[in-house]
């Protein structure tokens, strides 16, 4: 035990704590209404009176519940518990909510949710809404137009935008609703007792703290810290292509159009986002990024504009790999995701190939039903695996067949194989013409199919029955 409050026996709650950090408030909103560059040391402002100030009182941190990562499915779970009178703390390596920008999208089933959190409307402000997919050959041969409209939902299109700027939105919506974020702090260890999490031990600028609660969420990535904690089996199969991302500049003509060139070994996506960039994905193979970067950037330029020549002048203000991100892609079965007083959300409950396009989407539905679920079991007063366990069992289906929808449409775009290549092609032409059996094709991308595909929807898809 340490600290002033903890000698004496205080125990207060969540809601004490909110009239500490009163006075830093106050000036998180007199920076949130100035304009320009003052909105983006806001969080720093905030974020260093209330460590100055809460470090002083060495007050111990309480809630319902804690997050440990603060990306936007863990985001979009603190806004859902908060509407629900359930206090949430999340914990967050980084120092600020600034990050590279980076292009993210979004399909129909995400959407939904970002309207649900009334972030949807500032989302396609700084975003691009696409109704056509285009698929193209490296060659500019047309595959396929997937076109959205197809669908019967209110978001039938696809959106991409800067992550980092619906990151920021949705730390303000959070923060507005009652959750705190602790900036700078890191996930150490679980705090266990008989088997069952009561909270976790955190660490910042080299300080060990405590964060109480019933219930400890693992949103922190598909190398996930609290997974390992949890002690589930983890199946992985890595790819053995690797991508480049990053926004670029404008390129005329994608208005209402995201584009994709495919050719054996070889991916590019192109994706409006906003009205003066582009995200761009480009497969480069098993290159390590220092290969890459060794080529130069010239040489990476030409190897995109090879394929798509409409983008010879989006590079004009990309000067420095610093606005490019390298990964290479891995698909990831958890076979478990909830324990006594646990839960994981996102990608360390599940990670599927970026070709489908769902990560992100699926985890926000994810955040929806675990916050439902939480608020039962704080009813009941129990957090137990089996009071949990139903939110695996209404998202898990739904995540086996996402992933593995991504697995297999990945492989026929990218495979060499002679076969699997007239495969591909045939069934990209066959789903162009085939408007019904385009739809269901796109109601499982846009994770919005109501029950799972049979094999012989799936076979007629992948092209292999007529």
């Amino acid at each position: 035990m340490s600290g002033p409050c903890r000698i004496h026996g205080a125990q207060q709650t969540f809601r004490d704590r909110r009239v500490l950090v009163s006075r830093w408030s106050l000036v998180h909103e007199f920076c949130s209404s100035l304009p320009g560059k003052w909105v983006r040391h806001d969080f720093k402002i905030s974020t260093l009176l209330a460590r100055e100030h809460l470090g002083k009182e060495k007050l111990p941190w309480k809630a319902d519940v804690v997050i440990v990562g603060a990306g936007i499915a863990a985001l979009a779970l603190a806004i859902e518990l908060q509407k629900k009178g359930i206090s949430t703390i999340l914990l967050e390596r980084q120092k600020s909510p600034e990050g590279i920008p980076r292009g993210l999208t979004f399909q129909p089933n995400g959407l939904a949710v970002l309207e649900r959190l009334g972030a949807l409307g500032r989302a396609r402000e700084v975003g691009s809404a696409s109704q056509i997919l285009e698929v193209k050959s490296w060659e500019g041969e047309v595959l396929l137009e997937a076109d959205y409209s197809l669908l019967d939902h209110p978001q039938n299109y696809l959106l991409t935008a800067n992550a980092t700027e619906l990151e920021r939105l949705l730390v303000y919506v959070a923060e507005q609703a009652g959750a705190q974020v602790l900036w700078g702090a890191s996930f150490q260890e679980l705090l266990l007792n008989a088997g069952r999490a009561e909270g976790v031990v955190y660490e910042s600028e080299g300080v060990r703290d405590e964060v109480r609660a019933p219930v400890v969420v693992g949103a922190d990535g598909p190398q996930s810290h609290v997974r390992t904690s949890l002690g589930v089996e983890v199946k992985t199969k890595k790819y053995p292509d690797s991508f480049l991302v990053g926004l670029v500049g404008p390129v005329p003509g994608l208005e209402g159009r995201a584009r994709q060139y495919q050719h054996p070994g070889k991916m590019l996506g192109i994706m409006p986002s906003g009205p003066d960039a582009t995200y761009l994905f480009h497969c480069v193979g098993p290159r390590s990024f220092d290969s890459v970067k060794k080529e130069g950037l010239g040489s990476f330029r030409a190897e995109v504009v090879q394929a798509a020549p409409e983008m010879a002048d989006a590079f004009t203000g990309v000067e420095a790999w610093t606005k490019m991100a390298y990964f290479t892609p891995s698909f990831m079965q958890v076979n478990k995701w909830v324990g006594n007083g646990i839960a994981l959300l996102g990608d360390s409950a599940h990670t599927f190939h970026p070709h489908a396009g769902q990560g992100v989407n699926l985890a926000l539905e994810d955040a929806v039903v675990l916050a439902e679920v939480i608020e039962k079991c704080k009813i009941a007063g129990d957090f137990s695996q089996t009071a949990l366990l139903e939110y695996q069992t209404q998202r898990k289906v739904r995540a086996d067949v996402i992933g593995k929808h991504a697995n297999y449409t990945v492989t026929y775009a990218l495979s060499d194989n002679w076969l699997i290549k007239r495969l591909n092609k045939r069934a990209l032409h066959k789903l162009n013409k085939d408007k019904k059996l385009q739809k269901k094709a796109l109601e499982i991308t846009a994770g919005i199919f109501e029950k799972k595909p049979g094999l012989v929807a799936l076979a007629k898809i992948g092209g292999i029955l007529p």
